[in-house]
């Protein structure tokens, strides 16, 4: 197969993807009924017809379809990293304007920037992603302008922390974050921002990486995710192995806070620190963003220690309601 085969099938996978997903994620919806069998269907006329359909034809398929060695494709592997890092700097008020550069996309995905090039076009031709306005880099389209669905215990978790990300806001000055594990990066849930003319303005429901965020790392250093096997550099400061991880990550635990010192963004300190629920489990961590010109290094253990005291106070609500 020459090389135009290889791409032209590359680009076949990324499309065929696409399409299942916009057959399963605008119409279809998962559940359970409270017998414990599992529900679904269209929305509107025709649902319980299609559910027969959709039962009848997945008996016929073969059990190897479905086990869990089956090889992926790399090809829509790629794209959905590059659907993550459009959705991550969608999320930042200071990126969402400029896209995300090919380059950059190359840089992440460890490929050569035809290839990404050719997979963000791929990705732009079924609205996925757009060109950002005068700019060479790319943005989320229209077809990714959805909004992340939150489980029951998030969304408690979520109006929960709400008093404790104001307190902490009134604190330090500084905007406030609570975050989740959410597969291999951090979801953060909420956000509370300050009145300060410069801060870091976030979004809730964006993801962020594990290696190099206070988030993640608080996230990594209790258990609640495991190390990726990736883990590009973003700045100078970003920890890229995983033996430094490791050792990043038992002074975490030590400290009991974690610290985010310009390795996600060279203008940005974070610090975040676990919450724990009931029986002492870790949860969630919730923490603050701050422009390095203020959060200097001289000021990270004040911030620390509120950070720590919040998050303290909220797990003692948490497990109160839990055990009242």
């Amino acid at each position: 197969m020459n090389i135009r085969a290889v791409r032209a099938a590359g680009d076949r996978w990324i499309s065929q993807g696409l399409n299942i997903w916009r057959l399963v994620a605008p119409g279809c919806s998962l559940g359970m009924n409270k017998d414990g069998a599992a529900t679904g269907g269209r929305r509107g006329t025709g649902a319980a017809a299609g559910d027969k359909m959709r039962k009848t034809h997945l008996a016929e398929q073969p059990t190897a379809h479905y086990a869990a060695d089956v090889s992926t494709i790399q090809s829509l592997e790629r794209g959905l990293r590059i659907l993550d890092l459009l959705a991550e700097a969608d999320a930042d008020p200071m990126r969402r304007g400029r896209g995300v550069p090919v380059a950059l996309l190359a840089a992440e995905l460890d490929i050569h920037k035809t290839s990404a090039l050719r997979l963000v076009q791929t990705l732009t031709a079924a609205g996925y992603a757009i060109p950002a306005d005068g700019r060479s880099g790319y943005c989320l389209g229209p077809a990714m302008r959805r909004e992340a669905n939150l489980t029951i215990a998030t969304q408690r978790l979520k109006r929960s922390a709400r008093p404790y990300l104001e307190a902490l806001v009134d604190l330090t000055g500084e905007c406030a974050h609570i975050a989740v594990a959410d597969g291999g990066r951090a979801l953060v849930i909420d956000d509370v921002e300050t009145d300060n003319p410069l801060r870091v303005v976030p979004t809730s429901g964006r993801h962020v990486a594990l290696h190099c965020t206070s988030a993640g790392k608080a996230l990594l250093a209790w258990g609640l995710a495991e190390i990726p096997a990736l883990m590009p550099a973003r700045t100078a400061n970003t920890i890229t192995t995983v033996a430094a991880l490791d050792a990043e990550l038992l002074l975490i635990r030590e400290d009991g806070v974690a610290v985010d010192d310009e390795e996600n963004d060279e203008y940005t300190r974070c610090i975040s620190a676990p919450v724990f629920g009931p029986g002492g489990r870790a949860i969630a961590v919730i923490g603050i963003d701050a422009p390095s010109a203020r959060l200097t290094a001289d000021r990270i253990a004040g911030a620390a220690a509120h950070v720590a005291a919040v998050a303290a106070r909220l797990s003692t609500a948490i497990s109160m309601a839990r055990t009242a």
